[in-house]
């Protein structure tokens, strides 16, 4: 009996994804709805998977029955507000009986699909925010507002076709859901081997091996899915095991691949959900947001191979050098550089990014079915496209609830009230602004995906600190990346989890070592903020040169200071070394901007003669032990 309700719920789900999946490939092409329409189409799409899946993976028979019914209930709501655009539209505000419950219904299925595809934290929120919206005008003080009626209240936040409906969930319809799908393909059409290959460069380069191959490898994949712990469980099934097997601790290896795999969403061209965001709160297209995020990417990455370099100098893996096998690297390069060039040039070109993933989408399945040996068999091709719409229907839902969120925000006038409340705190302090900034960020990313997490940061705490004079650009990214740090924090760090399970290692262990190992991101936020040479913005020649000398060498010699280890185990002296040279080169970006101490140049110039005399001293003693293994 179970088995075959099982294969029911499976063909359905295969059934519904594939239709999801030609429906957005469709309205690429042809526009068939308007604005509303689509995104009610996409929300039914959304809750059928979502509920439908979840059916699958309950136990009972009547938990099962549940989720079938709710999610049949899901795409009648979302088919009445499909069927009936005009007069909501025109009802918004003072809706009828019937729009009243279909209203409550799906604000109640949209906090209950983000509860079982991303946990309880998010519908905590979001029922926090809704009851203060109902029950505001019952507080005192600041946080008062005038009384609502139910009947408003719903029309705003779902009916009425603005809170669920709107700005996020078209984000979501428009431009996420295909680029998801598309990094879900590059599994099945065997892309990931070009990955591995990839890595073992850098694996052979830099001390390490595996891990090295691991942050590669799942880096690459990382920035097409842009789903952290889907990629943790995509590429880790293979790289912790083997980082284990040459001497890794459990902790470590589930560290190495959660932190590769979150810093994929950093990466460009995709970014992840969230860039799309950026774009859309910005104003620009979203090339512009791609093109700036390339320098902090880049340090990010080396931040974090440097800390897996020194991790294996430190504890003494000694790992094999595997050899490269450059005639597969050179046959899967065209399934990964072609698409990924199509999806590059388009968004360049200014076309839509959901364009632009429909045709990178074509190129990488024509690709793949050219040659036998990469031919995916029917069935696989099939599945890899539902389980990338289960995962696309999982960020929708998130993008739904936030929606909620928003509303409530912008209604009752709670985001001012938050905003100056932060104002009184910081006192025009941009530091303490900053501060301020990247906690919340990080608490508000507990468990909480990093679309999420970053725009409900974007609406709140951001205006702030753009009105202490930082460029927007600088702003949204500072956020950004603390969003998407989130997974590797403690209390609640989701791709930490994912990387502990896999490894068999303790959790928490795990996420503190993660959060070690990705310092980078730590800083790398505050260095945009405080140097538009980041995002290609630069203010002057000198102080370009001297960010190009001082950024990454101040970065290498934080991570050396971290783990107290370069090309050997640093002595006391040569950690102090390490200590100041990453305060010099690292502060020289903050000092910059303060008029009253011009000492930016002088600690540019200290910071580089301290880290010069660091490598002098590490050579030394590379050389000693060098002469004392041969003696």
């Amino acid at each position: 009996m179970d088995s075959l309700k099982e294969q029911l719920l499976e063909k359905a789900l295969v059934i519904l994804g594939l239709a999801m999946f030609a429906y957005h490939m469709i309205s690429t092409q042809y526009l068939f709805f308007g604005t509303y329409e689509h995104q009610a189409i996409h929300l039914a799409f959304v809750f059928g998977l979502l509920f439908l899946d979840y059916a699958r993976r309950k136990a009972s028979a009547g938990g099962s029955l549940f989720y079938v019914l709710l999610a049949v209930t899901g795409i009648v709501c979302a088919g009445y507000v499909l069927t009936n655009v005009v007069h909501l539209e025109n009802a918004f505000g003072f809706p009828t009986t019937t729009d009243f419950i279909i209203g409550i219904i799906l604000i109640v299925l949209v906090v209950e699909g983000t509860r079982i595809a991303w946990g309880i934290t998010l519908p905590i929120v979001a029922g926090l925010f809704v009851a203060y919206f109902i029950w505001g005008h019952l507080l005192s003080g600041q946080l008062y507002h005038r009384e609502f009626n139910i009947e408003y209240v719903v029309s705003y936040l779902s009916i009425g076709l603005s809170g669920i409906f709107g700005t996020f969930l078209g984000i979501s319809a428009n431009q996420i859901f295909l680029f998801v799908v598309f990094g879900a393909l590059l599994g099945v059409i065997r892309v990931n081997e070009f990955f591995m290959e990839a890595g073992k460069i850098a694996g052979k380069t830099f001390r390490g091996g595996p891990g090295q191959t691991a942050v590669v490898s799942s880096g690459f994949i990382g920035m097409i899915s842009g789903a952290a712990v889907a990629n943790v469980a995509i590429t880790g099934a293979f790289t912790i095991p083997y980082m284990k097997q040459v001497g890794y601790k459990p902790h470590h290896a589930g560290a190495i691949e959660a932190t590769a795999s979150t810093g994929g969403q950093l990466m460009p061209p995709v970014m992840g959900a969230a860039a799309f965001l950026m774009a859309s709160f910005l104003g620009v297209s979203y090339d512009t947001v791609m093109l700036a995020g390339i320098l902090p990417a880049i340090l990010f990455f080396w931040g974090v191979m440097l800390g897996v370099q020194f991790l294996a100098v430190r504890t003494n893996i000694v790992a094999p050098r595997e050899p490269v096998n450059y005639k597969l690297l050179m046959r899967r390069l065209p399934l990964f550089g072609i698409p990924l060039g199509v999806l590059v040039t388009m968004l360049l070109m200014q076309y839509s990014p959901a364009v632009a993933a429909f045709w990178a989408i074509i190129v990488a399945i024509s690709l793949a079915y050219l040659r036998s040996e990469t031919r995916p068999e029917f069935k696989h091709l099939i599945r890899c496209i539902v389980g990338g719409a289960i995962i696309g229907a999982q960020i929708g839902i998130s993008l739904a609830v936030v929606g909620l969120i928003a509303q409530t925000l912008i209604t009752t006038g709670l985001g001012n009230k938050i905003a100056g409340l932060v104002e009184i705190i910081a006192q025009g302090n941009l530091v303490i602004g900053l501060l301020i900034t990247m906690v919340v960020s990080i608490i508000l990313g507990c468990g909480v995906p990093t679309s999420a997490a970053y725009t409900l940061v974007a609406i709140v705490v951001i205006p702030i600190i753009i009105r202490m004079g930082i460029e927007p650009i600088a702003a949204h990214f500072f956020a950004f990346y603390f969003a998407v740090i989130s997974s590797l924090t403690p209390p609640v760090a989701l791709a930490a989890l994912a990387g502990a399970g896999l490894a068999r290692a303790p959790y928490f262990k795990t996420s503190l070592s993660a959060a070690k190992l990705a310092i980078s991101g730590f800083i790398i936020p505050y260095l945009i903020v405080f140097n538009p040479l980041l995002t290609f913005n630069p203010q002057s020649w000198a102080f370009t040169l001297g960010t190009i000398i001082a950024v990454p060498i101040g970065m290498t010699a934080l991570t050396a200071a971290i783990y107290r280890c370069g090309i050997a185990v640093l002595t006391p002296f040569e950690h102090l070394l390490a200590i100041a040279t990453a305060i010099l080169l690292l502060g020289y970006s903050v000092f910059r901007h303060v008029d009253s101490l011009p000492i930016e140049y002088p600690m540019l110039i200290a910071g580089c003669i301290s880290a010069i005399m660091l490598a002098f001293s590490q050579f030394r003693v590379k050389q000693r032990q060098a002469m004392m293994a041969a003696g």
